[in-house]
């Protein structure tokens, strides 16, 4: 008896498993075509040439050349989310910035420090 309950569970379980991966391969409206789809996924994901980071102004030193940023995660850095202050090119850049606007910014190592070569509001 047991084993019959076993087999039955297996059987539905086997039942499942292959009609949901049969219904993965299946095209929904608005889908390219199953042989595209690897191509259409590596365009999405594939980094654009210019990638900036996000973040948000906490202070703006303009005398200094220096901003401070609380950011997400800048994985090509390898630069965890927080607060940091960074150097800043191009002082020019930092005109009409002000604590609290988003910005969309570029980051280069200059050996121990981050400078940041290009900024754009967000907002």
């Amino acid at each position: 008896m047991a084993l019959n309950r076993t087999s039955a569970w297996l059987t539905l379980a086997a039942t499942i498993f292959a009609a949901a991966h049969a219904s993965a391969w299946e095209t929904l409206p608005g889908e390219p075509p199953v042989e595209d789809r690897q191509q259409a996924t590596q365009e999405r994901i594939a980094p654009s040439d210019e990638p900036l980071a996000s973040g948000r102004i906490v202070a703006v030193d303009r005398a200094g050349s220096r901003i401070t940023l609380e950011y997400r995660p800048i994985p090509q850095l390898f630069l965890e989310g927080g607060t940091r202050i960074f150097h800043v090119e191009d002082p020019a850049t930092l005109k009409g910035l002000g604590p609290g606007d988003k910005v969309r910014f570029e980051v280069e190592r200059d050996g121990r420090t981050y400078k940041v070569t290009r900024i754009e509001n967000s907002n």
